[in-house]
């Protein structure tokens, strides 16, 4: 079962538009084997794009380097430690050591409903939040995300006040990625 919200964007890393001239797939700075490229493209289907990736094991977020996540993959992999500037952030605002970027943060303050505090947070792969030194999470993002999303039209299609998408049910489909336009998957 694929997580709610973010769901689409699981397969993103796979067509998102690449920063550096790499040839090789680059994640948190560590050049995957080709052993390695071949198990994502087993365990995900498509093989990965050469570009370079910042990953965060612990929630499954994602993205291109010196930018803000663009969707979730599995989480546990190992691809080294994500280091806390992977994103250019600029908020004073770390979630598993990566500090946010602007439009990061203004997105999630949005979903929230209010400005996410200076501070130092976690965040699960089940979408459970808190604050570092504290485990018991706070709120739950993939709860308040479902919340703001808007009405059902019948079919797969979904959108929140932040994003769309919409699936076959057979694996194929798109998601619109603010700022980069619609990406399709599984075709």
């Amino acid at each position: 079962m694929i997580r709610p919200v973010f769901f689409l964007a699981t397969l993103l890393l796979f067509f998102i538009p690449h920063t550096g001239y790499t040839q090789d797939v680059v994640i948190n700075g560590v050049t995957l084997t080709d052993a390695q490229e071949q198990a994502l493209e087993n365990l995900y289907n498509v093989k990965p794009l050469p570009g370079e990736y910042w990953y965060d094991t612990n929630s499954g977020l994602y993205g291109v380097m010196g930018h803000q996540a663009y969707g979730f993959m599995f989480p546990g992999h190992d691809f080294g430690k994500l280091s806390q500037y992977a994103s250019q952030g600029n908020t004073r605002v770390f979630v598993n050591g990566r500090e946010l970027p602007q439009l990061e943060w203004v997105i999630w303050s949005y979903m929230l409903g209010y400005p996410i505090q200076v501070g130092n947070y976690w965040l699960d792969d089940k979408g459970n939040a808190g604050y570092v030194g504290n485990p018991q999470p706070v709120l739950n993002l993939y709860l308040i995300a479902q919340k703001n999303t808007y009405g059902d039209s019948g079919d797969n299609f979904w959108s929140s006040r932040f994003s769309a998408g919409n699936h076959d049910g057979n694996g194929r489909g798109y998601v619109s990625v603010p700022g980069y336009g619609p990406v399709g998957y599984g075709f």
